[in-house]
C-alpha cells in the first residue's frame, strides 16, 4: 500500500452554483413549478460537473501539481487528497472534514469525495473511473450516487473527451426534498489541454451536452437536454456556466422550457446571469450565486 497526501487550499473558482436565486425580469410572473425545475436541473447539473473537475484536480494535484496554491487560491487548507494503490486499484479520496470549509468560490463543503479506477489507467482510452461520495455536501445540500467517467481518447478535432453517467441526488437541506437524476453526457476539454493530452491545467475550458430523465423536488418526471450545438460551456476561470442551452420537459404536459446561458460562440463571457424561457413563452432572467 501506498498513500500520499496533499492539502488541497481551496476548490477551483470554476466550481460554482449549487443552488440557484432567480432576479426576475419577465413579462408576467413565473410559475413556482417551471421556475424550481429550472433551479433544480441547473443545481443537479453544477454539483456533478463540479465533482468531477475537483477530481481532476485533485489527481493532477497528487502527482506534483501546484494548482491550488496559485494566485487567488485562499491560503488555508479546504481538503485532503489522500492516494491508495493497494488492490489493483486506486482509490482517491478528497476529504473537506466533518464541518464546513469555505472554498474559494464561495461554497461550503464538508464530507468526501471519492474517486476509484484501475492503477496507471487514468488516461488511457477506454479506462473508466467511478465518483462515489460520503455524507458529502455542498451548501447543505446533500451529494449522493455514482458518476462513471470514461476516457474516449481524441476526438475529430483532436479534444480529450469522456463519456459520462450520473445516477444520484441532491437532498435540499431548506426543504428536505430530493432531486434524482440519471444523465448521459458528453464531456469535452475544448481548451487548456497540451498536444491532446487531457493532463488538468488552470486554462481549462470544457463543453458538456447529453439528455437524460430527471425527477423534480416536486416530484415530477422530467426529461432533459443539452444539444451537442450549444453545450453548457465550463471555464477554471468563471465561477458559473458561461454559455450553453438546456431544455427541459415535463412528462406531464409534454411542454417543453429552455435555460439560455449565452452565446456558444467563442470568447466566451464570465457572466452570472441565465434566461429560463418557460412554456408559455414568457423568459425570466435569472442570477446565479
Amino acid at each position: 500500500m501506498s498513500k500520499l497526501k496533499n492539502v488541497l487550499y481551496a476548490c477551483t473558482a470554476a466550481l460554482a452554483m449549487s443552488a440557484v436565486v432567480f432576479a426576475v425580469s419577465c413579462k408576467k410572473s413565473s410559475t413556482p413549478e417551471s421556475t424550481s425545475t429550472a433551479s433544480d436541473q441547473a443545481v443537479a447539473e453544477k454539483s456533478y460537473a463540479d465533482a468531477q473537475t475537483i477530481s481532476e484536480d485533485a489527481y493532477t494535484a497528487g502527482n506534483g501539481s501546484s494548482i491550488y496554491r496559485t494566485t487567488g487560491i485562499q491560503s488555508t487548507g479546504c481538503a485532503t487528497v489522500t492516494s491508495d494503490t493497494s488492490g489493483g486499484n486506486t482509490v482517491i479520496t478528497i476529504n473537506f472534514g466533518t464541518t464546513d470549509c469555505v472554498c474559494a468560490d464561495g461554497r461550503k463543503r464538508r464530507g468526501e469525495i471519492i474517486v476509484t479506477y484501475p492503477t496507471g489507467s487514468w488516461n488511457t482510452v477506454g479506462a473508466s473511473r467511478t465518483i462515489t461520495f460520503s455524507n458529502y455536501y455542498q451548501n447543505d445540500n446533500q451529494i449522493q450516487g455514482t458518476k462513471t467517467v470514461t476516457y474516449e481518447g481524441l476526438n475529430t478535432s483532436n479534444q480529450p473527451y469522456f463519456n459520462v453517467t450520473i445516477n444520484g441526488s441532491v437532498t435540499y437541506s431548506s426543504t428536505g426534498k430530493t432531486v434524482t437524476v440519471n444523465w448521459t453526457r458528453v464531456r469535452t476539454w475544448i481548451s487548456g489541454y497540451t498536444s491532446g493530452t487531457p493532463v488538468w491545467n488552470i486554462n481549462v475550458v470544457y463543453s458538456i451536452s447529453g439528455s437524460g430523465t430527471m425527477v423534480n423536488s416536486a416530484g415530477q418526471n422530467v426529461d432533459i437536454n443539452i444539444p451537442s450545438t450549444t453545450p453548457l460551456i465550463y471555464a477554471f476561470s468563471c465561477e458559473w456556466i458561461e454559455a450553453g442551452t438546456i431544455t427541459y420537459t415535463l412528462v406531464s404536459d409534454g411542454k417543453t422550457r429552455s435555460i439560455d446561458y449565452g452565446s456558444n460562440t467563442a470568447p466566451y463571457t464570465c457572466h452570472d446571469t441565465a434566461v429560463v424561457t418557460l412554456a408559455n413563452g414568457t423568459q425570466v432572467t435569472i442570477t446565479l450565486p
